[in-house]
């Protein structure tokens, strides 16, 4: 017999593909992702994701407003929800790159932890 071991909630098993790469739980990993991938995968994951997020609100409204006390499974859709929300400007203000040229470059911002 086989186990599977999901790493999202069963209702949003089709955003699986996606959690090695976006759930990222630091604002620095999420802002070094963007950048670093190509528009075409962006647009891929945008695509995927945005038309649910309604649905994934509502349901991550039901746990409490602490990212640290959610069960892994609710965590990793958290964490891939706010990627989602990294990305959402290079597609809806229709970049041609994941960055702005002639922007504070990344490495030197600070990113508190929390």
């Amino acid at each position: 017999m086989t186990t599977v071991v999901r790493t999202l909630p069963e209702v949003f098993f089709e955003f699986e593909k996606y959690v090695q790469q976006w759930a990222l739980s630091s604002e620095q990993a999420r802002a070094t992702k963007r950048i670093g991938t190509s528009m075409d995968e962006i647009n891929d994951f945008h695509a995927a994701i945005f038309p649910r997020l309604d649905e994934i609100f509502n349901f991550l409204n039901q746990f409490p407003n602490d990212p640290q006390a959610l069960p892994w499974d609710v965590k990793n859709l958290y964490d891939l929800t706010l990627s989602a929300m990294e990305v959402a400007a290079p597609v809806d203000l229709g970049w041609s790159s994941p960055d702005i040229e002639d922007v504070f470059p990344l490495e030197r911002f600070q990113f508190n932890t929390y």
